[in-house]
C-alpha cells in the first residue's frame, strides 16, 4: 500500500482493491496483515519476502521487470515457485521479465524462454533456452543425457585462472560459434520489417506518480511508524544529532 500510494494517482479505495488482487496473485493473501520482519526477527519466510519485494515493484504495473537473482538463498522448491510466478506474469500479464539467476534447478530453468550465457566476460550464447543444449552439442561439447542444463553450463563455461591452454582454446571455440550465431541471426533480422516506436512510448507518462504532498505525507507516516516500532534506533538518531550539534557549535561560535 505504501508503494502504491507513492506511485499511483488513483484513489485509496482503488489502490486497496489493486493491492488485494496482487496479494492473491502472489500467494501472499494469508500473510497480508503480517510485518515483514528483520534480520533478527523472522516473520515471513524467505520465499514470501522475495514475492513481497517483487510485488512492491509490480504495483506500478510496469511492462518491464528486471530482477537480480530473485532465487538466491531459497531452497529448490521456493526457487521454482518464484520462477513459476515470473513465468505466469510473462504469459498472463504480457510483461517482459529480465533476471539474473545463479545455478537454478532443472525445473526452474525450463521456465525461462531465453537465456544469455557468459564466460570470462564474453557472451557465448544468446537464444531460446530449449535450444541451448543442442547449441553446445553443435560446438563439440559432450552433454550428458538427462542433466540439469545449468549444472552443465557451470562446468562447461568454467575458466581456471591463470588460464591454461585448454581454457584459451575453449574460449576461442565458443567465441567463434557465437559470432557465427549472431551473423546468422542478423541475416534473418535484416529481412524483417521494423516498425517505429510511437513517440508517446518514449516520453512516458509523467503523471504516473503521486503528487508531492501525498509523497511527503506517506513518508512522514512511514517514518513515524518506524520510530514507534524501533524506539532504540529513533533514540540513537536523536543522540547522534545532539552530539553533532555540540561539535558544530564551538566550530562556528562568534564568527563574523
Amino acid at each position: 500500500m505504501f508503494s502504491a500510494a507513492l506511485r499511483l494517482t488513483t484513489t485509496p479505495e482503488e489502490q486497496e482493491v489493486f493491492v488485494d488482487t496482487l496479494l492473491r496473485e502472489l500467494g501472499l493473501w494469508h500473510v497480508k496483515d503480517s510485518q515483514i520482519g528483520s534480520v533478527f526477527r523472522k516473520v515471513l519466510s524467505g520465499g514470501e519476502r522475495k514475492r513481497t519485494s517483487i510485488g512492491v515493484e509490480l504495483v506500478s504495473d510496469p511492462s518491464l521487470v528486471m530482477l537480480d537473482e530473485p532465487t538466491s538463498g531459497l531452497d529448490s522448491f521456493k526457487a521454482r515457485s518464484i520462477c513459476k510466478l515470473l513465468w505466469d506474469l510473462a504469459r498472463k500479464k504480457g510483461k517482459t521479465i529480465v533476471s539474473t539467476i545463479h545455478q537454478p534447478s532443472s525445473e526452474a530453468f525450463y521456465f525461462f524462454d531465453r537465456v544469455i550465457l557468459m564466460s570470462d566476460g564474453y557472451t557465448v550464447f544468446q537464444g531460446d533456452a530449449g535450444e541451448s543444449l543442442d547449441y553446445f552439442r553443435s560446438c563439440k561439447f559432450s552433454v550428458p543425457k538427462r542433466c540439469n542444463p545449468s549444472d552443465f553450463f557451470m562446468k562447461a563455461l568454467d575458466i581456471k585462472y591463470p588460464k591454461q591452454q585448454d581454457d584459451i582454446e575453449k574460449l576461442e571455440r565458443l567465441n567463434r560459434a557465437y559470432r557465427f550465431q549472431v551473423e546468422k541471426r542478423n541475416e534473418v533480422e535484416n529481412k524483417m520489417i521494423v516498425l517505429p516506436v510511437p513517440e508517446d512510448w518514449a516520453r512516458g507518462d509523467p503523471s504516473y506518480r503521486a503528487p508531492l504532498w501525498i509523497q511527503l505525507r506517506e513518508l512522514m507516516a512511514r517514518s513515524w511508524l518506524f520510530a514507534q516500532r524501533e524506539p532504540r534506533i529513533a533514540r540513537a538518531k536523536l543522540a547522534q544529532t545532539a552530539i553533532v550539534v555540540l561539535f558544530l557549535i564551538p566550530t562556528f561560535w562568534q564568527l563574523n
